[in-house]
């Protein structure tokens, strides 16, 4: 669709910020990173073949889905992507959303001595323990 485009650094910090954020929206962040660093050796495969059996199904699913799909089969064809892709997974896992960092240092937060329940999330909220 779009191979004639290079993908420049801007565009493939994006798309793995965006990917990192998403998967630590739904708390996947620790099974990502079991699943990236198993299929890191035959990620430029895995991608090729996204290529031909995903691509041709992305224009139904609208113009935007279509070229960030295309965007995020060529920036993971790199195995160094990936890696950035892991490192930036642990760093949110570790230290979370910069703006969880900052509603923790709001003063109506440390003036109280209990610490919050923390709301569960993605697929966690169904689990009833």
């Amino acid at each position: 669709m779009f191979w004639d485009e290079e993908v420049t650094p801007e565009d493939e910090d994006e798309v793995i910020e965006w990917v990192a954020q998403q998967l630590y929206k739904y708390g996947m962040e620790t099974a990502a990173i079991m699943f990236l660093e198993s299929l890191k050796p035959i990620s430029r495969y895995g991608s090729s073949m996204g290529q031909m059996v995903v691509s041709p199904l992305l224009p139904f699913l609208g113009d935007n889905l279509m070229v960030k799909g295309d965007k995020a089969l060529r920036v993971f064809e790199d195995n160094q992507n990936i890696e950035r892709l892991i490192q930036r997974l642990e760093d949110l896992a570790v230290n979370g959303l910069e703006s969880e960092q900052e509603i923790k240092q709001e003063p109506e937060y440390q003036e109280n001595k209990e610490a919050p329940v923390e709301e569960k999330k993605g697929w966690r909220k169904y689990l009833p323990f």
